[in-house]
């Protein structure tokens, strides 16, 4: 324990002396410590201008070094124009991809000259090789259209717009797709990757040169559109459409196409004047007569053009002035044309597919609307030509010529649902054709319509045959309506489109149901064909009372209700005027028969035979006194100078139906001869003279006889007088 409590004290000397050294440490430590820390403070501070200046260094490298590459990148701005003018000079057919890529360095320096500085002599050397470099390309992109389009052969074009059934959008059909190719399949994959190739250079060069233009400030953007209308040189000003801007390829290829469809268009017209020249048939004139027209379904050729098909020289006489065509206007070729032309929009659609030429449908519609232009305005022009001549020709009467309407109006109906089709690829032509079809479809209306009011009693000259024949008027009324058979169903949608109420929005989609609406075409047609022929029977019986002689006045009424009667059954009219009123025939045949007997009764007026009563008195006499005598005398007398009479003035007439001159004939038979007999047979047996042959010239046989040749032809009966 003691030596315990020794040692203790021991070890905490030796603790308080260990602690005393390490305080004694830890102060020198902290000396050192702080001595360094000083140090270290003193070395930084030192340091500090020194790297300011070693990272005014290193940016001043990096400077260097954007320096030295932009020099490097002006020099090659500055070497472009000598490095790439024989690319230019050979021109893009040498090689496609190295001409491209010399442009392009070219476009990148001019960018950078525009930028900062025009006025340097490569400026305006490399603005030089762009501008010939640009119309190389353009050269080279036409040159390829060049080769790989030509016209459509007009054999193949006429086939296809003038088959007989309805005309697909494509301009094919299945018995005639293997042998007529597609544009879109002829055309090899090289000249459409180079097509694309150019068309796609041209567009980014374009953009990009208009942005930068566009980015620009005030003092330089002169300059800049310089550049930019560099990339427009040799575009065509039609390259607007709408307002909207086609890109440079692609207008040109709408340009270049445009005109190749008004080509083909035009080289078909002068194939279909070719085949009618070499027929050496000759066209059909106004004056030609029934049996020389020839009005055909469209679509098949005809030996003779039907009346009113041509515009030639004669129709237009004193009404075209103002109208550039000076060769005949052709309404067949006119439909053929219009047929052509949707079968070319249509391939204009499946060819810019292949090309993919245009990069949206926006685009696309645009360039259709392009192409389309000249030949839309050349058949819009020539349309209105048509309807203009026909609202000119209406106060002289050449009615006929409506014919040329029709038949273009019937081939818009029959390519109405390939309108319908094409409207939805390009709507632009919408509007123009639907207007030209409403113009056709009024005019055909104003024409009907002026056509019935020429008929009106009292209207038109009020001469007259001097024979009572057949009136003009009647036979060019029927000639007319027979003309109008063919377009039954186009007269019929003319005469019901008011009523229909059609917006110019449903036009054509109306004109597709015109077809399988037969009865209602057939139905207003018969119940024009009713208005115009009361109004002819009217306008005729108002002619009749020029004539001073009953006979003569119902003679030319019959005639010429006879003839309206025989042609209507002749032509077919009468059938569709049954479909509207089944009543009408039997009408105007009791109006014809009512007529033969006011016929029968002015052939009597002029004999006078006496009554049966007046014969009854003098039966059963044997003796008669002077004043009776001279009586009977006198009838006899007044019979035979009637009777002269009755065949003087008949044979001044005519009457060329042979059924109705045999009607007649029975019908005077009937009356006449039955009553001459009865008072021929009592005046042999009444002792009115001595000398009966004085007074009784002719027997009942004989008198038959004369009325018989009264209703021979006008031939027989010179030959028989001459016997």
């Amino acid at each position: 324990m003691t030596t315990l409590m020794n040692y203790i004290p021991s070890q905490i000397s030796q603790i308080l002396a260990i602690r005393d050294k390490f305080v004694e440490i830890s102060k020198q430590s902290d000396e050192k410590l702080t001595a360094m820390i000083e140090a270290a403070k003193d070395f930084r501070s030192g340091m500090e201008p020194l790297k300011k200046e070693v990272d005014q260094l290193q940016t001043r490298v990096k400077n260097l070094q954007c320096c030295i590459e932009g020099l490097s990148h002006v020099q090659n701005f500055y070497k472009t124009g000598r490095e790439v003018e024989q690319t230019i000079i050979q021109g893009p057919s040498a090689s496609l991809t190295n001409y491209l890529q010399a442009m392009d360095r070219i476009k990148d320096s001019l960018v950078y000259f525009n930028q900062n500085n025009t006025e340097h002599l490569e400026y305006t050397r490399l603005s030089t090789l762009l501008s010939n470099g640009l119309k190389s390309l353009h050269k080279y992109f036409d040159d390829i259209l060049s080769q790989s389009f030509t016209p459509m052969p007009s054999d193949v074009l006429y086939r296809l717009a003038e088959k007989e059934d309805a005309i697909s959008l494509d301009g094919t059909k299945a018995d005639e797709a293997s042998t007529v190719s597609l544009e879109c399949d002829l055309i090899s994959e090289e000249c459409i990757s180079n097509l694309q190739e150019i068309s796609t250079w041209l567009r980014k060069a374009t953009s990009l040169v208009t942005s930068t233009a566009v980015a620009s400030t005030e003092a330089e953007r002169k300059s800049r559109h310089h550049l930019a209308r560099m990339f427009r040189a040799g575009v065509a000003d039609s390259a607007s459409t709408e307002g909207y801007q086609l890109p440079p390829s692609l207008t040109q290829y709408c340009v270049f196409r445009k005109d190749l469809m008004r080509v083909t268009l035009v080289k078909l017209r002068e194939y279909q004047k070719t085949l009618e020249n070499n027929a050496q048939n000759p066209r059909g004139r106004p004056g030609s007569t029934s049996s020389q027209l020839n009005i055909s379904t469209t679509g098949k050729r005809r030996g003779l053009k039907a009346v009113g098909i041509v515009w030639d020289a004669n129709s237009r006489r004193g009404v075209a002035n103002d109208i550039r065509d000076v060769d005949d206007l052709d309404s067949e070729h006119y439909t053929t044309s219009l047929s052509g032309f949707l079968i070319l929009v249509e391939r204009e659609r499946l060819l810019l597919d292949r090309l993919k030429l245009a990069v949206n449908s926006h685009e696309a519609h645009f360039a259709y609307s392009l192409i389309c232009r000249s030949s839309l305005a050349d058949l819009m022009t020539e349309g209105g030509s048509y309807v203009r001549l026909m609202s000119r020709v209406i106060g002289r009467g050449e009615f006929y010529m409506l014919v040329s309407l029709l038949t273009i109006m019937r081939r818009f109906v029959d390519l109405s649902p390939s309108f319908v089709e094409t409207f939805k690829i390009v709507s632009t032509l919408s509007q123009p054709m639907t207007d030209l079809v409403n113009r056709f479809r009024a005019q055909i209306k104003v024409t009907l319509d002026a056509f019935l009011q020429q008929l009106q009693p009292g209207t038109g000259s009020s001469q007259v045959p001097p024979d009572a024949t057949v009136h003009e008027l009647t036979s060019n009324v029927l000639l007319f309506l027979e003309k109008l058979i063919d377009y039954e169903i186009m007269v019929g949608t003319a005469l019901t489109w008011e009523e229909a109420r059609i917006t110019p929005e449903t036009t054509f989609p109306y004109l597709v149901t015109v077809n399988s609406k037969p009865k209602m075409s057939r139905s207003a047609f018969g119940q024009y064909i009713f208005r115009v022929i009361t109004s002819l029977v009217a306008n005729i019986d108002k002619k009749s009372e020029v004539y001073s002689e009953d006979l003569s006045r119902v003679v030319f009424q019959m005639n010429n209700l006879r003839y309206i009667l025989t042609n209507l059954k002749r032509t077919g009219l009468q059938s569709i005027l049954d479909d509207y009123d089944n009543s009408v025939v039997d009408k105007f045949t009791r109006i014809l028969n009512e007529s033969k007997q006011v016929y029968t009764r002015a052939c009597m007026r002029f004999i006078n035979l006496p009554s049966s009563a007046f014969m009854n008195q003098f039966a059963q006499r044997r003796q008669m006194d002077s004043k009776e005598r001279s009586q009977v005398k006198d009838i006899w007398n007044g019979i035979n100078q009637g009777f002269a009479s009755l065949l003087k003035q008949h044979s001044q007439l005519s009457i060329p139906d042979k059924e109705l001159r045999e009607d007649l004939r029975e019908c005077l038979s009937r009356e006449l001869v039955t009553l001459y007999q009865a008072f021929h047979d009592r005046s042999l047996q009444t002792p009115f003279t001595s000398r009966r042959e004085k007074y009784i010239k002719l027997s009942p046989s004989e008198f038959q006889a004369k009325l018989d040749q009264m209703f021979l032809p006008a031939a027989a009966q010179i030959a028989q007088s001459r016997s």
